[in-house]
């Protein structure tokens, strides 16, 4: 027995004809016009419901020349402070009428670069990145082939950018720590390729010669950026002559695999040593961490932001916006007793 054919596609013409209504007013509806009435609304769509009629975005797409769609590409994921930041853009866009799709590169420059071609190719109407560790430092090449782009917490020359002052929170969290009367304070760091951790290793060195402490190369602990690479940099501290009283973690994720290496050295954070992250993500608070508060949710919403203008206004300046850090102090820090005694 052969089956019956297969029904052709609901069109716009199918609900108008089972509404009653023109086909420009099935298209008002389907687009979201005020201006349509709320009895001949709820007809419509009541019709399209019934007919079991399924919105063609490509076909709109073309119409309009926009997706409404924006690609958020991150660098890892599985970081608390990128979901903080994921939270807030796709709350600023949508807001705005735009949905996100999500991208993760964990790290990796080749999958980062089929990301872009593969939004460039839906198209999105825009791109928020955060680089990977080793990727492209110039947007210049991009120009004409991805839609606008705007980088977060790491920049992109040549395109907008929302990020914090690194530099100033590392110099917060050691004038914070040289006022407990600690002179040999770590820094346990990312990377030596990520412009944060460069820029954070800085405000570390120029907050040790604010404070009068002297440099010491074998302080500074380059670790992965993660809770095993706080675990191995802090235990590496803790072998070093003279040990150091004190660090200052490349962030809040690291912080806290430096407190478990310290513990399970029989130590105590904020009684036998002193640790300070750097983020203020939600772990942080609820593990009595003192930390660098970078403002994750306002990065993201300044990221998302500078995207709507920029999609605007494809023409205007590059603009930057660098928020200020503050520093939460928590129990994770206390004085050198060593010193005060």
């Amino acid at each position: 027995m052969m089956e019956p054919p297969l029904k052709d596609r609901v069109t716009l013409v199918d609900i108008a004809s089972d509404a009653g209504v023109s086909r420009a007013t099935v298209s008002l509806v389907l687009r979201n016009v005020s201006s349509v009435a709320p009895s001949t609304r709820k007809r419509v769509l009541q019709s399209i419901s019934r007919l079991g009629y399924v919105y063609h975005r490509g076909a709109a797409n073309l119409r309009t020349q926009r997706s409404h769609a924006i690609g958020l590409i991150v660098s890892d994921i599985t970081n608390p402070f990128f979901a903080e930041i994921i939270i807030a853009i796709e709350d600023w866009l949508g807001s705005a009428g735009l949905v996100t799709i999500l991208g993760n590169t964990s790290e990796n420059p080749e999958k980062q670069q089929r990301l872009l071609k593969s939004l460039s190719e839906y198209p999105a109407d825009g791109i928020l990145i955060c680089p990977t560790q080793c990727s492209i430092t110039d947007a210049g090449s991009l120009a004409g082939r991805l839609p606008p782009v705007v980088a977060f917490t790491r920049p992109l020359n040549g395109v907008d950018y929302a990020g914090v002052n690194n530099v100033a929170g590392s110099e917060l969290a050691i004038d914070h720590l040289a006022a407990l009367g600690h002179r040999h304070i770590a820094f346990i760091g990312g990377p030596s390729s990520l412009s944060s951790a460069q820029q954070r290793s800085l405000g570390y060195r120029q907050g040790l010669e604010k404070n009068g402490i002297p440099f010491r190369e074998d302080l500074v602990i380059e670790q992965a950026p993660n809770r095993k690479g706080g675990f191995q940099g802090l235990t590496t501290a803790l072998t070093l002559s003279p040990a150091p009283t004190a660090a200052v973690c490349f962030n809040d994720v690291v912080a806290l695999g430096a407190i478990e290496a310290l513990r399970s050295s029989g130590k105590e954070p904020g009684r036998d040593f002193s640790i300070v992250g750097f983020n203020n993500i939600a772990d942080a608070h609820f593990g009595g961490l003192t930390t660098v508060d970078t403002s994750p949710a306002k990065i993201g919403e300044a990221a998302a932001d500078l995207l709507l203008h920029r999609i605007k206004e494809p023409t205007a300046p590059v603009r930057q916006v660098i928020l200020i850090p503050r520093l939460i102090v928590r129990e994770s820090t206390a004085r050198d007793h060593a010193r005060s005694e």
